[in-house]
């Protein structure tokens, strides 16, 4: 799927707080995400400035891409959350926000 590198940078940026959700990063999770940088074409400088985004920004961002964008996306997301053998319900809760475009506070 061609994507823009904003739209990249959302969905790189989703999944690395997918991985955080449950304060554990395995290192499967670790590969997964190596994967997707390099299918991605990243570079660390592209990167670097969004370590501070919050995640209502990038459900924002998120709800703005194209359904084909989205259920692309979502693969991503169920694949991260599910790559370690576990979905931890953290992991869930992140990408069902997305999927309902809002923010559930705590």
């Amino acid at each position: 799927m061609k994507l823009s590198i904003h739209e990249k940078r959302i969905i790189f940026q989703i999944l690395v707080s997918i991985m955080n959700a449950d304060s554990v990063q395995q290192p499967e999770e670790m590969d997964f995400l190596d994967r997707v940088f390099k299918d991605f074409d990243l570079t660390i400088e592209e990167f670097d400035h969004m370590d501070d985004i919050d995640m209502d920004y990038l459900i924002n961002e998120y709800a703005k891409f194209s359904d084909d964008v989205k259920e692309y996306a979502q693969k991503l997301f169920i694949g991260m959350a599910s790559c370690d053998g576990f979905v931890d319900p953290r992991e869930l809760s992140i990408i069902n926000d997305l999927k309902s475009n809002i923010r559930q506070k705590p």
